[in-house]
């Protein structure tokens, strides 16, 4: 028969533990010694009101180059007693040799492009000898590394939170070691479907789902991602499938539970940042003229995030609304990604060729003197908060995403009012519906009309939407978020964080 989830009363006492690849701090080996600094990101920010209980551990990965082996124990200092005492970090030193095929050419170059949809140029071509063999000795070995990290620690554990696509492995490591220790997974990007899947080999793909059946709990962004996995799980496991309950039956008997935990933000902590002396200062930076409207996107230089379409959009507007040259600028602030792989830089290089194009053709607008796209190559949280709060038009044209943050922060923080354009393969659009002018991703011409019909929108329509979007995100924040996971996996289990009180500021 069957197993089902165990009662409060029967789960094992101990520590929880949050497993990433990535931590709260960055652990850099230089000049022969270990640094950390603070680490950035929407996974670290969501993660880390759970992380500061008392009770819990949070295990991340490090990259240790062959110099750095004897120095390991200076590494375990540095977490314990260095950095923010009440995050229990755990770094995981992974052999820098290893670290590379399983983060850079699986997790990156593979499972990244593969779940974005990104088959082709600036994407996932093809399967060489040198990708078969970082499957094996790249990202299989950092899994099993990893796993044994947690094995070893003897440290009582009362449950396992996982996150994300480079630890599909790890829950199916760990279940023969803690049979009775409830396990969540957790993905933030796309799940694929299974004619995406076919893209990989078949013993890849079963790793994959036979990794994730691991867990008790597998929770995914949006329904469409749940309903990928279950899919996928029964065409090519032959597992039973319980689509009323969202369950997938487990080859141990288990029933895995499949759950959408659509990921959000915390909005008292933007409201605190907004109060800041860097966004004031970021604000008068970008003060322009009241006659000039804004596009503002707010990215990573990453395929996945389809900036060149998005610019090409903005090209067509200007064709097509010429009476808007020099009355409206697009601001992007971009963050370099990924620079020592060959296809972000040549994606950089495209980017940067449509905005000269662009600048060149609109030439820089007469009152400000500002260029028609102004760019912003710089990680400065405070500034882009800034310019979302101040932008006419908020534009997240994935090509497919998780979620996108960016434009629940908006959401939150917007002043003027804006409006934002999302692509309908976002997962942020299911949360959105119609308040977002939804686009397609690749539709240049239909993102260029959407881009005009919100600058044509009145005063009124626009703050009616952007309040239903700004409710819809003061309901559902990165705690509940967080609370949700814990509740199903720890039934009874209270989520209670340092920053309960501030948390429970409202955003009017």
């Amino acid at each position: 028969m069957p197993t089902m989830p165990l009662n409060s009363d029967q789960l094992p006492a101990g520590r929880i533990l949050v497993v990433s690849n990535r931590g709260p701090h960055d652990f850099v080996w230089r000049d022969e010694q270990w640094t950390a600094t603070r680490a950035a990101g929407g996974l670290v920010s969501m993660i880390e009101p759970l992380a500061r209980r008392p009770d819990v551990s949070w295990y991340c990965c490090v990259s240790e180059p062959p110099d750095a082996v004897e120095a390991r124990d200076s590494i375990y200092t540095l977490a314990t007693d260095q950095i923010d005492p009440e995050l229990g970090v755990v770094p995981i030193p992974v052999p820098a040799r290893v670290y590379r095929q399983y983060y850079g050419v699986i997790s990156n170059e593979v499972l990244w492009m593969l779940q974005h949809h990104l088959v082709g140029q600036f994407g996932y071509q093809y399967l060489d000898e040198r990708r078969h063999r970082a499957w094996f000795e790249g990202y299989l070995e950092a899994n099993r590394r990893i796993a044994d990290a947690i094995i070893v620690a003897h440290e009582p554990i009362r449950a396992l939170l996982i996150q994300d696509y480079h630890l599909y492995p790890l829950p199916q490591l760990l279940r023969p070691h803690f049979p009775r220790t409830p396990i969540l997974h957790f993905t933030h990007i796309p799940f694929p479907d299974p004619p995406t899947l076919r893209l990989i080999p078949r013993a890849w793909r079963q790793v994959i789902l036979e990794g994730l059946l691991g867990a008790d709990v597998v929770g995914m962004q949006t329904q469409s991602d749940v309903r990928n996995f279950r899919l996928a799980c029964e065409e090519f496991l032959g597992a039973v499938v319980d689509g009323a309950r969202s369950n997938v039956l487990a080859a141990d008997g288990r029933w895995v539970r499949v759950r959408v935990f659509p990921a959000s933000t915390d909005p008292a902590a933007l409201q605190e940042i907004m109060q800041s002396a860097e966004v004031r200062e970021a604000a008068a930076r970008l003060r322009r003229d009241a006659s000039v409207m804004t596009v503002v996107r707010v990215d990573r230089v990453d395929p996945s995030k389809n900036q060149i379409i998005g610019f090409m959009a903005y090209e067509r507007l200007l064709e097509l609304r010429p009476e808007l040259v020099g009355r409206v600028q697009f601001r992007a602030f971009l963050i370099p990604s990924r620079t020592d792989m060959s296809v972000y830089r040549e994606y950089h290089e495209a980017v940067n060729g449509v905005i000269d194009r662009i600048n060149q053709r609109f030439g820089r607008n007469d009152t400000t003197g500002r260029a028609a796209v102004e760019v912003f190559y710089t990680n400065n949280r405070e500034q882009a908060l800034a310019a979302l709060a101040d932008c006419d038009i908020l534009l997240a044209n994935s090509r497919e995403d998780g979620m996108n943050l960016v434009v629940k922060e908006w959401a939150v923080v917007s002043q003027r009012p804006g409006v934002v354009i999302v692509s309908e393969t976002a997962g942020v659009a299911a949360e959105t519906g119609n308040d977002a002018l939804l686009i397609s991703p690749l539709d240049v011409e239909g993102t260029a009309r959407a881009m005009a019909a919100a600058l044509d929108m009145p005063n009124a329509e626009r703050a009616v939407r952007l309040q239903r979007i700004r409710s819809g995100v003061l309901d559902w924040t990165a705690e509940r978020w967080l609370s949700a996971q814990l509740t199903e996996l720890l039934p009874g289990e209270n989520m209670v964080s340092s920053g309960t009180d501030r948390r429970r500021i409202a955003i009017e």
